[in-house]
């Protein structure tokens, strides 16, 4: 097989002969053909040779995904008029890929998704565990959808648990809402932009190319280091991070509404207000470090709920 002789429906057709994941498989083959590479298939080579073709790597990455939907400006394309915006996250790489909504149906919601893991041009690929809330959008048709497919639910309590995919948002408003104020600028004072629709594959893909602090590269060049089977992380991750060490003076994290009660609210603190003292530490192997504070009676901290405090002079 060569660049150029087949097209990439007759890769998926004969990939399809000889495995389950024919998504990953075909994405693999046609990263070789288009550098212009022979590809010879040897069926009896086994698994563990390092010849053989391995999908591990980006199976791994596509172990659990984050999804949560949030309102937006009513934004009229066409006939559809879109008013939500969806999101699914990559866990291990933070990979996004989001779409827009017209309801919040199940019915709608079961055919993006499933729409999205059927494009042979995304990593995306169906995933073991499939994190969201409890929201009615994630029952019906989308639940038989997802269990059709083998994908385990988890459904969180709360937003804390898709907090990745929360945050998300975040970040796609903050460009939705600066390109609707430019516009402002040329309307008149009576209108208002509602446009972020065009802006979502724009912004999907400069998130995919920006390196993030979780691993110090891009979700896109973590895929194709996955596809090659060489993901390196280049920090240190959870356990094998350093250890604090005692009487170091830092600020914890907040629960939400853990100063005022209720839910929170835009204007609540991230970080507590007082200052502590790391008290005593557990260290277990293969775990995160657990801190406990000194005249805390919450539970410990992991390190990603610690702040440390930097005295200037």
């Amino acid at each position: 097989m060569f660049n150029g002789g087949n097209s990439y429906q007759d890769v998926i057709k004969i990939a399809g002969h000889y495995t389950d994941d024919v998504k990953n498989a075909s994405m693999i083959i046609n990263s070789y053909l288009r550098k212009g590479e022979f590809i010879v298939f040897d069926l009896i080579r086994p698994e563990d040779d390092p010849l053989a073709i391995c999908l591990s790597s980006i199976q791994t990455l596509n172990k659990a995904h984050q999804s949560d939907i949030t309102p937006m400006s009513h934004d009229k394309v066409g006939n559809h008029i879109y008013k939500y915006r969806e999101v699914i996250k990559i866990i291990a790489t933070r990979y996004r890929c989001s779409f827009a909504l017209t309801d919040k149906s199940s019915a709608q919601m079961a055919k993006a998704i499933q729409k999205i893991y059927n494009d042979l041009n995304d990593p995306l690929n169906l995933p073991k565990d499939f994190i969201v809330d409890r929201g009615t959008k994630y029952m019906g048709e989308c639940r038989d959808l997802l269990l059709s497919y083998g994908v385990r639910i988890q459904y969180t309590n709360s937003k804390h648990g898709i907090a990745i995919a929360k945050s998300d948002h975040q970040e796609f408003e903050k460009h939705a809402y600066f390109w609707q104020d430019a516009e402002d600028f040329h309307l008149s004072l009576t209108d208002r932009s509602r446009t972020w629709f065009k802006g979502l594959c724009i912004n999907d893909n400069i998130f995919n190319n920006t390196p993030t602090l979780l691993i110090g590269m891009s979700p896109n060049e973590t895929v194709k280091k996955a596809l090659k089977g060489k993901v390196e992380h280049r920090r240190p991750v959870c356990y094998n991070k350093p250890l604090l060490p005692s009487y170091t003076e830092v600020w914890h994290l907040l629960e939400p509404g853990e100063l005022e009660g209720g839910r929170k609210r835009a204007t609540d603190c991230n970080w507590s207000p007082e200052v502590f003292t790391i008290d005593s530490y557990l260290i277990k192997e293969n775990q995160p470090i657990l801190y406990k504070l000194y005249n805390d009676l919450r539970c410990s901290f992991v390190r990603e709920e610690l702040q440390i405090i930097k005295h200037m002079g």
